[in-house]
């Protein structure tokens, strides 16, 4: 007797039964890829290389090069008032730029990173956690009930518009709450403690920041959230031309459409329209 064991034969009608069962026990290519997809995060946060500098006076301040600004901020500014007055808007543009286009940077991302996730939804694909946290974290800081409705506020806000603001109420960069507090936008609080500075003659209270980026940040965020720029955000849909967008920032002053006419004609006279093409040096990008 033979220790080989015996061939099985399958007949060939049943080999194919077999094979066209497995094959079709098997999940579709579709549905492959929708599996995958639905596990796969599409969330890119962006990563700058931000520097943080302490100038001692007007000559540490860096000056930008429109092409390749480097992403530096200052934790510490000095009154510019000594100096002669195209020095003086010189040197307030070098302070104020970088951190601008560094807070537009994280806005873009924060938007783009909303629409990838809106394509997948709307392909019908399952969202990771990682992107299920970050959609509720920006609903939350946009006070938004939808995505549709938070890209209406995620977006960033044009270099030239937000440095004439800030040359209005900083008097390009020589008041006490630019050089005491980091605050170059007049932004008030209500809280009575280290981070905040009391206006003289006042009860009034204005913030302190811990840099200009975060004064940059928080300005973003109040003219990207607040009640009172709503048709800012709209138009903003239609356009990012800053003469335009000015035209609804008036509630930001008592001035009213004076205060329009004042960013208007800064942004004019001093051609300020060239900051809007400026852009971060990659090297500081991941």
């Amino acid at each position: 007797m033979s220790g080989k064991a015996p061939i099985l034969v399958i007949p060939v009608a049943l080999a194919f039964s077999i094979f066209y069962a497995v094959l079709s026990s098997l999940p579709s290519e579709r549905k492959v890829l929708k599996l995958i997809s639905s596990q796969a995060s599409t969330l890119r946060l962006p990563k700058i290389k931000v520097i943080y500098r302490a100038p001692s006076g007007p000559d540490d301040i860096l000056p930008v090069e429109c092409s390749r600004v480097i992403p530096v901020t200052y934790t510490r500014v000095v009154s510019l008032k000594d100096l002669p007055p195209e020095e003086r808007k010189r040197k307030f543009i070098d302070l104020m730029l970088p951190s601008v286009l560094i807070v537009n940077y994280e806005v873009y991302h924060a938007r783009r990173n909303l629409l990838n996730i809106l394509e997948k939804l709307r392909k019908g694909l399952k969202l990771s956690r990682e992107e299920v946290m970050f959609v509720e974290s920006i609903l939350d800081r946009c006070r938004s009930d939808s995505i549709e409705e938070a890209l209406v506020k995620a977006n960033p806000v044009p270099p030239s518009l937000v440095i004439a603001q800030a040359a209005i109420e900083s008097g390009w960069g020589t008041s006490r709450f630019f050089v005491e507090g980091n605050n170059p936008f007049g932004i008030w609080t209500f809280r009575k403690d280290g981070n905040s500075l009391q206006a003289e003659g006042s009860t009034a209270r204005l913030r302190k920041f811990d840099s200009l980026l975060e004064a940059v940040r928080e300005y973003v965020y109040n003219v990207n959230v607040g009640w009172a720029y709503r048709g800012f955000r709209e138009h903003r849909l239609k356009s990012f031309d800053p003469f335009e967008l000015s035209e609804f920032l008036s509630f930001y002053s008592i001035e009213r459409e004076r205060y329009v006419r004042k960013i208007q004609r800064i942004i004019e006279e001093n051609d300020l329209g060239r900051l809007d093409l400026c852009t971060l040096d990659p090297a500081y990008l991941e």
